[in-house]
């Protein structure tokens, strides 16, 4: 079942990738593609294509994330068990060495102006 879900995220990621591509924007990519978003907007007309791609892209989104959330939520949590930190038994950090310290000396003073 969890392999299921993967593959239909993989399509909905795709199919997503590819709604928001063919979208009318201000580069028009969609001449890149075969020319896909004209043939979507003499179908369905210009506005009403971009609603429909608008509607397409927010659908898919939401699916993602639902399915997403679903494989999450009952796939990937094993029945309630506590997990520990990846931490746990590793060895403490080491410190790194200091390096001694150069006892300072003091600044030469400038000679005293004569008056």
């Amino acid at each position: 079942m969890f392999t299921v879900i993967v593959v239909l995220m993989v399509l909905i990621s795709l199919l997503l990738i590819l709604a928001v591509l063919i979208q009318p924007g201000r580069g028009e990519l969609t001449s890149s593609f075969g020319g896909l978003g004209g043939q979507f907007g003499s179908l369905f007309g210009m506005r009403r294509t971009a609603d429909f791609l608008a509607k397409l892209t927010i659908g898919l989104g939401a699916a993602l994330l639902l399915l997403s959330i679903i494989a999450n939520r009952f796939f990937l949590n094993t029945a309630g068990e506590a997990r520990e930190p990846v931490t746990v038994g590793s060895p403490a950090p080491t410190p790194p060495p200091t390096l001694p310290v150069p006892p300072q000396q003091p600044a030469p003073q400038p000679p005293a102006s004569q008056p």
